[in-house]
């Protein structure tokens, strides 16, 4: 009877925090680790010379210190140097030039794939998921005579610059230190290509630590679409970033919930730089660990304070209706705010949005709706196990996010990378 009307709580609070605001990652590297370190191909081009450059605006201190406290950081105007263009065209902006080159990519034969996710049904049975209007490609697997075509998108596959000056601005332990890149293009063709809710990396199954989003659409307007929204839950309300040309886009890949909207446009441009650490996370050890946290029997409540203590005073604060949670409460909300527990609670709140993106991203098929069965199974599963574990601390999480100051969600211990 208790879990019955702490369940029956915990839905009217999920559904509260969805108004605020399958187990699937975006498709990654599928080959061998590439390559990325020693000296590059490109060294000592213009285009090399002009990527270094940028990467010295883009990964200043400030951005880096953006990343680290809200787990995302916007960068606009790096990428304005002037580099010399196309025999006999005038000089041209990095920006520019990196867009050029993406579109001989474009119109080369064979070059570009459909983005695509492989979903594994018990039993290993797979479905490839597919998205509409949406290719892509990986640099370091195409050959040398294409991206010779391509040389400052080379350059940008190349360079470590932005990936020594992260490590530099974000002290880590020896095996988090970013070791190595990835950098893929993709084309939106519009029609409405866009990408469902999800998480870049899983820590059980790669390293990756950072995303790098630069985009390359001078033509933009508000109405295109192509969005991508970031959900850095539950410190902030989703954030909506445009696609604007020459903007740079960082986040944390492991626990960062994004998407991107429906696009109109027909050559939506991109290019991502995925940093990979040299191990997985060692909080991943943790995560599977306490895998029996969001088991369904999970029932009972956290009874490290009893239901009786005094009610806690978050330090520093003199919010009176904060007052009124207790120390049991405090602690639950904590654990629920862990990154492998938040991305479970992140997929409850939004709920409604993610299933309605799986449907704008990805055409009719078995794929979509085994997908769409495994989202509505999995949130029925987790909010189920919230309810019974954590009934407190959902309810604190979901006050502090809609009504807390960032003194107040700063006690919820929330941590990006």
């Amino acid at each position: 009877a208790r879990f019955a009307m702490a369940s029956v709580a915990s839905r009217s609070v999920f559904r509260r925090l969805g108004r605020v605001g399958s187990r699937c990652t975006s498709s990654w590297s599928s080959v061998p680790t590439p390559v990325t370190y020693g000296t590059p191909t490109s060294t000592g081009t213009p285009e090399f010379d002009a990527v270094s450059e940028a990467a010295t605006r883009i990964v200043v201190p400030d951005v880096a210190a953006h990343l680290r406290r809200h787990g995302y950081a916007v960068v606009d105007g790096a990428l304005d140097g002037l580099i010399p263009g196309p025999k006999g065209s005038p000089p041209e902006t990095l920006a520019e030039t990196l867009r050029r080159e993406l579109l001989i990519l474009a119109s080369t034969p064979g070059v570009m794939q459909p983005n695509s996710t492989v979903l594994v049904q018990p039993g290993g049975h797979q479905h490839r998921l597919e998205k509409r209007n949406v290719l892509e490609a990986e640099m370091h697997v195409l050959d040398t005579s294409v991206l010779a075509s391509v040389p400052a998108l080379r350059a940008f596959a190349e360079d470590r610059s932005c990936l020594t000056l992260l490590n530099v601005m974000l002290p880590s332990t020896s095996s988090q230190q970013l070791h190595h890149q990835v950098t893929k293009v993709q084309r939106n063709t519009g029609d409405g290509g866009c990408f469902p809710l999800h998480f870049d990396a899983d820590p059980g199954v790669d390293a990756r630590r950072i995303t790098m989003l630069t985009y390359l659409n001078p033509t933009w307007r508000h109405g295109d679409g192509g969005e991508l929204v970031l959900f850095p839950f539950p410190m902030e309300a989703p954030v909506s970033i445009t696609p604007k040309m020459g903007r740079v886009v960082l986040f944390a890949a492991q626990n960062m919930l994004h998407r991107v909207t429906p696009s109109s446009m027909e050559n939506r441009l991109c290019f991502t730089q995925w940093f990979f650490a040299k191990e997985k996370s060692a909080l991943e050890s943790d995560a599977e660990r306490n895998d029996d946290a969001y088991e369904d029997d999970a029932g009972e409540s956290l009874k490290s304070e009893s239901d009786d203590d005094e009610d806690s005073n978050i330090s520093g604060s003199s919010d009176s209706v904060s007052r009124k949670f207790s120390k049991a409460a405090w602690s639950q909300a904590r654990e629920l705010c862990r990154p492998h527990l938040r991305k479970h609670f992140s997929k409850v709140v939004f709920a409604t949005r993610w299933a309605e993106s799986i449907v704008e991203s990805h055409p009719p098929s078995d794929a979509r709706v085994s997908a769409l069965s495994t989202h509505h199974l999995e949130v029925t599963q987790i909010m189920r196990a919230l309810a019974g574990k954590f009934p407190e601390g959902v309810k604190l999480v979901a006050h502090v996010a809609e009504n807390g100051t960032w003194e107040q969600k700063d006690q919820l211990g929330v941590k990006w990378l």
